[in-house]
């Protein structure tokens, strides 16, 4: 049976939260007022639903992985196009799509190869 989006996003977050990762919903969503629909927030339409960060130890900084949640069949909208589209050509960010829980350990593991990195580098190791 396959999962809702709902189902698939709380399977998500429970993978990544386990391996230390923190859980921001992102939510663009717009809602309707009077005669229009008005955004939810100030996060643009497009956005994805979730950003997930990771402390990065011995530096006030972090990781963050941007998440859009789809089910197996389930599709972009043109606004999440365009925004996912704008983050990676002009800021260099790139969207994680996640359709299975089972792709969040591919940023588990991405995670945690940078951790190293970043670890190596501080310890003289690296480049």
């Amino acid at each position: 049976m396959d999962l809702t989006e709902a189902e698939t996003e709380a399977q998500i977050s429970d993978i990544l939260i386990r391996h230390g990762w923190y859980p921001v919903k992102t939510d663009a969503a717009l809602v309707i007022r009077g005669r229009g629909r008005v955004p939810r927030s100030h996060i643009p339409q497009g956005f994805p639903d979730m950003t997930y960060l990771l402390a990065l130890s011995g530096t006030p900084l972090c990781l963050a992985a941007l998440v859009e949640t789809k089910t197996v069949t389930g599709k972009l909208s043109d606004a999440q196009t365009a925004k996912h589209a704008e983050l990676r050509d002009l800021y260099g960010i790139r969207t994680h799509v996640l359709r299975e829980p089972a792709q969040a350990l591919a940023l588990v593991g991405e995670g945690r190869r940078v951790v190293g990195l970043l670890r190596d580098r501080q310890q003289g190791r690296g480049p």
